[in-house]
C-alpha cells in the first residue's frame, strides 16, 4: 500500500514549477538585493566625489582671500554637507598644503580627503565589516596671468573675437573677457591664436587654431577683472583749436606737431613727429594715412566727441605712452561716455603701439598685417576684434608700465 502510494507521488508532474520556484526565488531576490546594494554604492562614491570636488574649490576660493586654515576648513566642510557628505557616518579632512599627488607641498593648493563608512544590508551575510566609500580632490589657487587683450563687456557673445584668415600671436599676453556668454571668447573659421592662456567669466568658443602654451584647456567661469584705468581722470577738452589738423603734401613733406587741441580730428598723411603731451581729439577721426610715418614718444592721444581712430594698413606707426605722470602707460585714451565707435588700428609689420589702447565704451579693431605692438601692447576695450595678423606682447616693465592681471584663478586639478 504504502510503495504503490510512493510510486503515484513520484510519477505525479503537477506543482513541479511552484516547487522551482520556491527553491530559486531566494537566490533571485538575493540577486537583486545585492545588484541594489551595490548600486548604492556606486551612487554613493560618486555622491562623496562630487562633494570634494565642490569643496576643494570652496576651500581654495577661501585661500584666495587669504583665510586661515580654520575657516579654510569650516568653509569646505560645510559646502561638503550641502551636496551630500553625512557626517554622522564620514570623516572629513583638509590637507593644506596637499600631502600626496602632483600638488604635494604646494602652497596655492588644497587637498580634501571625505569618506563615509556605510552599514552593510544584504551583504551583512557574508561581512560584519563596514563599507569604506570616499573622494579625494585638489583645487589649486593659480596666480593672475599678465593681459593684453581684456574686454569689459559683461555680457557680449564674441566679446573678444579671433576671425578671418588671422594669425595672431600673442608673445606673454594672455586674453580675457569679462562677458558671461556661452562664447566670450571667440577663435572661428581658419584663424589662428598663440596665447599662454585665455580666460572668460562666460565661456569660450574656439576651433583647433587656439594653440596655448600655458593652459591646457581655456579657463572658463572666471572671475572678472576690473578695468584697470578706471581711476584715471579723463583729459580736459578746454582749450583753443589748434589751427592746422591736416598734415599732407608732397612725399618728402615733413612736420613736427604738439600737444593740443585738435578739433574736427587730426589727419596725418605724410611724416609727422608728435611731440610728447596729451593730443585731444575733439570730433572727427585720428587718421593715419596709408603714406603716413607717424613718430612719438610720452604721448596720450585723447578722443572725444565722438572721435575714432583710423590707421591704414600701409602706415607706419611708432607711438609711445607716456612713462610717468597721470597718464602712465595709456597711449590712446576714448572717452568713457562715448557711444560705441569702432576704432580700427593697423599698419606695417614695423609698426609699434607701445602702451594700452583703452577705449571702455567702444569696440577696438585689430586688422590686416600688422605686428602692432611688439613688445608692449594692451587692448582694454567693450569689445575686440582681432581680424588680420598681430603680434602682441604684455611685457611693459622696460617701459615702467604696469602689467594690466587677471585675477587670480581656482581650478580643480585632481
Amino acid at each position: 500500500m504504502i510503495g504503490a502510494l510512493s510510486k503515484a507521488f513520484a510519477a505525479d508532474r503537477s506543482g513541479t514549477i511552484a516547487v522551482f520556484t520556491a527553491l530559486v526565488m531566494p537566490v533571485v531576490v538575493g540577486g537583486f538585493a545585492l545588484g541594489a546594494e551595490v548600486s548604492f554604492w556606486y551612487f554613493t562614491e560618486r555622491k562623496l566625489q562630487n562633494a570634494a570636488d565642490v569643496a576643494a574649490y570652496v576651500a581654495a576660493a577661501q585661500l584666495k582671500m587669504d583665510r586661515d586654515q580654520e575657516t579654510i576648513e569650516s568653509a569646505a566642510e560645510t559646502a561638503a554637507i550641502k551636496t551630500g557628505y553625512r557626517t554622522s557616518i564620514g570623516t572629513f579632512t583638509v590637507a593644506w598644503p596637499p600631502t600626496s599627488g602632483a600638488y604635494k607641498d604646494d602652497t596655492n593648493a588644497v587637498e580634501i580627503s571625505i569618506r563615509e563608512d556605510l552599514p552593510r544590508l544584504f551583504t551583512g551575510l557574508f561581512s560584519s565589516e563596514d563599507v569604506v566609500i570616499g573622494g579625494r580632490a585638489v583645487a589649486t589657487l593659480q596666480q593672475g596671468f599678465p593681459t593684453c587683450i581684456l574686454a569689459l563687456d559683461p555680457r557680449a557673445s564674441g566679446a573678444v573675437t579671433f576671425t578671418g584668415s588671422s594669425g595672431s600671436i600673442l608673445d606673454g599676453c594672455n586674453v580675457h573677457a569679462n562677458s558671461t556668454a556661452s562664447d566670450a571668447v571667440t577663435v572661428s573659421g581658419s584663424s589662428s591664436v598663440s596665447t599662454p592662456c585665455v580666460s572668460a567669466v562666460g565661456e569660450v568658443s574656439a576651433t583647433s587654431g587656439l594653440d596655448m602654451s600655458e593652459c591646457s584647456t581655456p579657463i572658463e567661469y572666471a572671475d572678472a577683472v576690473v578695468d584697470p584705468f578706471e581711476d584715471v581722470p579723463a583729459p580736459s577738452t578746454s582749450g583753443v583749436c589748434e589751427p592746422q589738423t591736416v598734415f599732407g603734401g608732397g612725399a618728402s613733406s615733413t612736420y613736427t606737431i604738439s600737444p593740443g587741441h585738435y578739433c574736427g580730428g587730426l589727419a596725418i598723411r605724410r611724416t609727422v613727429t608728435m611731440n610728447p603731451g596729451v593730443y585731444v581729439i575733439d570730433g572727427g577721426d585720428f587718421e593715419v594715412n596709408s603714406t603716413a610715418v607717424v613718430n612719438g614718444s610720452e604721448v596720450t592721444i585723447y578722443l572725444t566727441n565722438d572721435a575714432q581712430v583710423t590707421t591704414n594698413g600701409g602706415a607706419q606707426v611708432n607711438l609711445s605712452a607716456p612713462t610717468s605722470g597721470t597718464y602712465t602707460g595709456i597711449l590712446v585714451f576714448v572717452d568713457r561716455d562715448e557711444p560705441e565707435e569702432t576704432h580700427i588700428f593697423n599698419g606695417n609689420s614695423t609698426s609699434t603701439y607701445n602702451g594700452a589702447i583703452y577705449a571702455p565704451s567702444g569696440h577696438v579693431e585689430v586688422s590686416g598685417t600688422s605686428s602692432v605692438g611688439g613688445g608692449c601692447t594692451q587692448v582694454v576695450a567693450k569689445t575686440i576684434d582681432i581680424t588680420g595678423d598681430a603680434g602682441l606682447g604684455s611685457d611693459c616693465s622696460y617701459l615702467g608700465y604696469s602689467d594690466i592681471m587677471n585675477s587670480q584663478l581656482v581650478q580643480l586639478v585632481e
